[in-house]
């Protein structure tokens, strides 16, 4: 097929071709479409009628356009080819019934395409629109409410271990309409945006940073939000843990093991919770050298905000990350804050961070991680 050029690509979606209406799943046009999901005709003066016509069309195109243009062409070519060579020698009638429905019937799930493509306008986080995979979770919604309300008792076609299938009548499985959102994510694409990686060169700045301010904070409140963030850091990082996995530390563990492994110049991170494919809580303990080899003081920081919650707020057990309500905390309770020390850490070590990075690509959810890996791989 080649490359594909500008001019190209600014026509694509936007226009029918020859054969379309024959490739696999029904085709009805616009007004059609209209009247089997309103039971009525256009009114012609009305701006919403329009402007659900508008939607219609949009969705019809997304579904012609799930397949290539080479893939129609040559269906179409290779069904005119045949017929009208058998057509010159045989007498074999007409092959298919007529085309459409008389019933005025919504079986394809139009309904539920329009209201797809209506929230896909919404402004995105990274774009001025959501994202695919976001605007898939009105089929889902639509999916668990249809089921709920019919409550259909349809055999199940498919089951291995924890994952059954069943089959089912909603308008939502439908080739037409997976067609629709094939199409539809092919016209808008996927866009992926990774954490930025942090390396430990950017972890000692980070932690330097909060060594600083440590020693000019004014009261134990802020001393307390500082010892958050850098003991979340050190933890993550050296760990080489998720975000959402390192608020699951436990005072519990990290005080029974505090004095053991001291000895062997170590910090024993104990994680109480469900990690990332278990289907139960479960401890986890993860031993972390007291100084990393590129300078990173694990066991201070660990020691500062475990002094915190056991001396401050006199607790023996439970997390050791906490909001401001004492319950476990979130990586999002504490995503701002980093990103402030992140720009607090660049004015300071300008020549550490790169410029051309925004402060909103790193994130407490995968920068520690992807940044610990990486120095993992390179070290071999």
């Amino acid at each position: 097929m080649g490359f594909e050029v500008d001019d190209e690509a600014r026509k694509r979606f936007m226009h029918g071709r020859y054969g379309d209406h024959v490739m696999g799943v029904g085709f009805e046009c616009d007004v059609c479409n209209f009247r089997n999901i309103n039971k009525r005709d256009v009114v012609w003066n009305s701006e919403k009628d329009l402007n659900t016509l508008r939607y219609i069309r949009r969705a019809s195109l997304d579904v012609m356009w799930s397949r290539e243009s080479d893939t129609v062409r040559d269906n179409f070519r290779r069904m005119q080819k045949d017929w009208k060579s058998t057509q010159e020698e045989l007498n074999i009638g007409s092959m298919f019934p007529k085309m459409g429905r008389p019933e005025m019937e919504d079986k394809n799930g139009v309904r539920v395409a329009l209201v797809m493509l209506h929230a896909s306008r919404r402004k995105g986080r990274y774009k001025d629109h959501l994202q695919v995979e976001t605007v898939r979770k009105t089929a889902t919604w639509y999916m668990n409410a249809y089921t709920a309300i019919t409550e259909e008792d349809d055999g199940t076609l498919f089951a291995a271990d924890d994952k059954t299938m069943f089959a089912s009548s909603s308008p939502t499985r439908s080739k037409w309409f997976q067609r629709f959102q094939l199409g539809m994510k092919r016209r808008m694409g996927v866009t992926r945006k990774q954490d930025e990686a942090i390396n430990s060169e950017q972890v000692l700045a980070l932690l330097e940073t909060g060594e600083a301010y440590w020693k000019m904070a004014a009261d134990a409140q802020e001393r307390r939000g500082i010892a958050n963030i850098m003991a979340f850091v050190v933890i993550g990082y050296g760990a080489s843990l998720r975000g959402e996995e390192v608020p699951l530390a436990s005072i519990k563990g990290l005080n029974q093991f505090w004095k053991e492994t001291r000895r062997h110049k170590l910090v024993m991170v104990t994680l109480r919770g469900k990690f990332k494919g278990e289907d139960n809580l479960r401890w986890h303990l993860v031993p972390i050298v007291d100084v990393t080899s590129s300078g990173i003081q694990v066991r201070k920081w660990v020691r500062r905000l475990l002094s915190i919650r056991c001396r401050v707020d006199g607790v023996k057990e439970g997390p050791l990350f906490v909001n401001e309500a004492g319950k476990q905390a979130r990586l999002s309770d504490y995503n701002s804050d980093f990103q402030m020390f992140i720009t607090l850490a660049r004015e300071r070590h300008p020549k550490v961070f790169s410029s051309k990075v925004e402060v909103e690509d790193y994130n407490l959810r995968r920068s520690l991680r992807r940044g610990s890996t990486t120095q993992a791989h390179n070290n071999g």
